[in-house]
C-alpha cells in the first residue's frame, strides 16, 4: 500500500488543508499555548467572515429593490454565513470530536491486515468522489477570487461600506479580505469531508463486523463480536451526535446558495458572472451528499449485522448461542442514522432525493414571484 492513498494519509490530509476550518480538534495532550492559539484563530476566522456577511446585509437593506444585486448577494452570503455557524458547532462538538478522532486513529493503528483491506476498499471507492468535489471547490473560489478580472466591480463581493474604499491602502486590504472570505468559504464546505470521513469509518467498522459475525466458529468469539458491537453501536452514537446539527446547517444553507445561484445564472447577466454562480449553486448540491451518500452507508451496514447473524450457523448451536444471537439480530433492526427530531429527517439517499425535488420547486416558485418567467 505504499503508494495507495491509506486512511492514515487522508487523515494527514484533512488535518492540514482543513486548517481554516477549525474543525479538526486538538489533541488530547495540546499545551495550553496550543489551545489558547487554536481559539484566537477560531476568533479570527469568525470574525472574518462575520465582516462581510454584515457588509453583504447593509447592502441588502439598503438595494432591497434591485432584484439581481440581491439573488447575486443572497447566494454569497448563504455560503458566507456558513463559515462562523459551523465553526462553533465544531466548536461546541470539540471534546466529543477529540474522542471520536482519538479512536479512529487508534483503531487504524492496530487494525488486522484484512481489516486495513477493508478500510482500503471504501478509501478507494471515496477518493474520486471527494477528489473531484475539492477540486470544484478550489476552482469555484478561484472564479470568485478573480471576477473583478472580468466585470467592472472592485472586489470579489459586491458588499458595499459606509465609507470610501476606493483609496489605498483600504482597497488592498478589503480585496485581501474578500479573498479570505472567498477562501474561508470554500474550505468550510470542504469541511463537510471531516463528518462524511467519520461516517464511511463507522460503515466499514459495520462491515468489518458483519464479516466477523458471518464466519464466528465458538461461543468465546460469538461474546467478544457481540461486545465489539456494543461498543460500536456507543461510538456510532458518538458521532451521530456531534455531525447531525452541522449536517442541519449544511441543509439550511446549501438550499440558499443553490437557489439564488440558479437564479443569479437564469437572469441576464454576462456569461463570466452566470458561471460562476452555477459553479457556486453546484457545489450546494453536493455539499448535501457528501453526508448523504455515507449516511446513507451506515444505515445499510448497520442493519446488514442482522443478515450476518442469521447467516452464521446459529441454528447448529446450543440454546445459549442461539439468544445471543437473536439478540444482535433484534438489536440491529434499528440502524444507525443521523437525524434530528422535528428538523431533519433520517439523512439517506432518498432524503436527498426528495431535498433535490423540493429545491426545485422553490426555483420555480421563487422564479414565478420574481417574474423571471
Amino acid at each position: 500500500m505504499e503508494n495507495k492513498t491509506t486512511l492514515d494519509r487522508v487523515i494527514a490530509f484533512l488535518k492540514v488543508y482543513l486548517t481554516f476550518a477549525c474543525c479538526w480538534p486538538l489533541p488530547s495532550n495540546a499545551t495550553r499555548l496550543q489551545r489558547l492559539l487554536h481559539t484566537a484563530f477560531r476568533y479570527f476566522c469568525c470574525a472574518n467572515a462575520t465582516i462581510l456577511s454584515v457588509a453583504a446585509a447593509w447592502t441588502l437593506y439598503n438595494h432591497s429593490d434591485d432584484v439581481l444585486l440581491v439573488m447575486k448577494l443572497g447566494c454569497q452570503v448563504s455560503a458566507v454565513s456558513q463559515v462562523p455557524l459551523q465553526i462553533m458547532l465544531f466548536a461546541w462538538q470539540d471534546k466529543r470530536l477529540q474522542f471520536i478522532v482519538l479512536e479512529m486513529e487508534n483503531y487504524y493503528k492496530q487494525a488486522e491486515k484484512y481489516e486495513k483491506e477493508i478500510f482500503q476498499k471504501y478509501v478507494d471507492k471515496c477518493k474520486p468522489f471527494y477528489g473531484t468535489i475539492l477540486c470544484w471547490l478550489a476552482m469555484t473560489g478561484i472564479s470568485v477570487i478573480a471576477a473583478p478580472l472580468f466585470s467592472a466591480q472592485s472586489f470579489p463581493s459586491e458588499a458595499e461600506y459606509p465609507f470610501n474604499v476606493q483609496h489605498q491602502p483600504l482597497k488592498t486590504l478589503i480585496y485581501a479580505h474578500h479573498v479570505l472570505t472567498a477562501y474561508q468559504s470554500v474550505i468550510q464546505v470542504s469541511a463537510n469531508t471531516f463528518p462524511a470521513l467519520l461516517l464511511w469509518f463507522i460503515a466499514a467498522r459495520f462491515k468489518i463486523l458483519s464479516d466477523q459475525f458471518r464466519t464466528v466458529t465458538n461461543m468465546k468469539e460469538l461474546i467478544k463480536y457481540t461486545q465489539e458491537h456494543t461498543i460500536l453501536l456507543r461510538y456510532a452514537q458518538e458521532v451521530t451526535l456531534a455531525v447531525r446539527y452541522i449536517a442541519l446547517l449544511c441543509v439550511t444553507f446549501s438550499t440558499g446558495a443553490v437557489i439564488f445561484g440558479y437564479l443569479t445564472f437564469m437572469s441576464r447577466q454576462p456569461w463570466s458572472v452566470k458561471w460562476t454562480f452555477l459553479m457556486i449553486a453546484f457545489c450546494g448540491f453536493v455539499e448535501l451528499y457528501m453526508y448523504a451518500w455515507p449516511a446513507d452507508n451506515v444505515m445499510s451496514t448497520s442493519s446488514d449485522i442482522a443478515s450476518a447473524a442469521y447467516d452464521s450457523l446459529w441454528y447448529n448451536n446450543d440454546l445459549a448461542t442461539q439468544k445471543i444471537l437473536i439478540r444482535i439480530i433484534q438489536r440491529s433492526q434499528r440502524p444507525v442514522t443521523i437525524s434530528i427530531p422535528c428538523a431533519l429527517p433520517n439523512l439517506s439517499m432518498n432524503y436527498y432525493a426528495s431535498y433535490i425535488s423540493t429545491v426545485f420547486s422553490y426555483m420555480a416558485a421563487v422564479r414565478l414571484m420574481m417574474g423571471q418567467e
